[in-house]
């Protein structure tokens, strides 16, 4: 099930102990441990293989290795290995008080949050004392930990919106990558759904209807998936009785949830010409938006010409829009 918000707890690894260990030179005791070997630090990666935060399991511990205790002949105990933690691009993460620790929004990009601890100093670091000295030693620090919120921003530049039904997860399918799940049925899109364009990431989110921004229907709780969008595709329906009625009641409800999203650049997409039988009723639909200086165009996932048409305009909004 996709999850956009998690908690984790993480720790880096404990620092090794020194060593207390003996050798005899000379009828005397000498003292021979080493350090202890430092605690492995924490790092979270970003990764394109990752969708979601539903790898993280409720208050899962991440932890790092251990530090190794010391060795004889003054050697250094081993080091604990470090923790690469990936996560999906954009994850922001937050410490208990809300503050915002590290935000990973690229693909490798790979960021310290928790260091390990210090390995104890072994009974050689204190060879100076008297005998009573022999044993003593330092034990390791422990590693640093954060209790965090992990909180999933998706990053689309094109938004694709629309009354359920409107097509919209056919579409993305056809000039994307994706697999979005298609049915004849209200709400099939029941999780944001990503596919990539060229260098262009699309996002299909779930059908809106009337008073959504009331809680009716999936809600808004998406709808912070769409801070970096640069572009909507609005889709209706051709079978849709009322184009226009259809087209005002989602900009109504865009107004309403997000300002950032209303002020966008919009395309209107007008899906399914293919199961309308009169072609003159197809343009009139078109010039219907024109007349009110919208921009629409016509698109059939069985028409691959309208498909190519509709990703050059996509490719065309989003290269002016830089």
């Amino acid at each position: 099930m996709f999850r956009d918000l998690a908690t984790a707890k993480f720790i880096a690894g404990k620092g090794g102990d020194g060593r207390v260990a003996l050798k005899s030179l000379g009828g005397k005791k000498r003292a021979d441990g080493g350090i202890g070997g430092k605690g492995g630090d924490i790092y979270l990666e970003g990764s394109t293989n990752l969708y979601d935060l539903s790898f993280i399991k409720k208050d899962e511990e991440f932890k790092a290795e251990n530090g190794e205790i010391g060795g004889v002949n003054n050697s250094t105990g081993k080091n604990g290995k470090d923790l690469v933690v990936k996560v999906p691009i954009a994850t922001n993460v937050y410490n208990q008080e809300g503050n915002l620790i590290v935000r990973i929004d690229k693909p490798g990009q790979k960021e310290l949050i928790l260091k390990g601890g210090s390995g104890g100093k072994g009974n050689i670091a204190f060879k100076k004392g008297g005998e009573f000295s022999l044993y003593e030693h330092t034990k390791g620090t422990p590693g640093e930990e954060l209790n965090a919120k992990l909180e999933l921003e998706l990053l689309g530049e094109v938004i694709f919106i629309g009354l359920p039904n409107a097509g919209k997860s056919s579409i993305l399918n056809a000039i994307t990558n994706a697999n979005a799940k298609v049915a004849s049925y209200a709400f099939t899109t029941l999780i944001p759904q990503l596919g990539r364009l060229g260098d262009v990431t699309l996002m299909d989110l779930p059908g809106l209807i009337e008073k959504t921004f009331e809680g009716k229907g999936l809600g808004t709780k998406f709808v912070k998936h769409t801070k970096s969008a640069k572009l909507l595709l609005h889709f209706i329906s051709l079978e849709n009785p009322d184009l226009l009625e259809a087209y005002n009641t989602i900009r109504q409800e865009i107004k309403n949830i997000d300002e950032h999203l209303y002020n966008l650049p919009e395309l209107i997409v007008l899906t399914k010409s293919d199961v309308i039988e009169n072609q003159k009723q197809i343009e009139l639909a078109k010039n219907m938006f024109k007349e009110k200086n919208l921009d629409a165009i016509i698109v059939s996932v069985i028409d691959d010409q309208s498909l190519q048409e509709l990703k050059n305009r996509v490719e065309e909004s989003i290269k002016n829009f830089n």
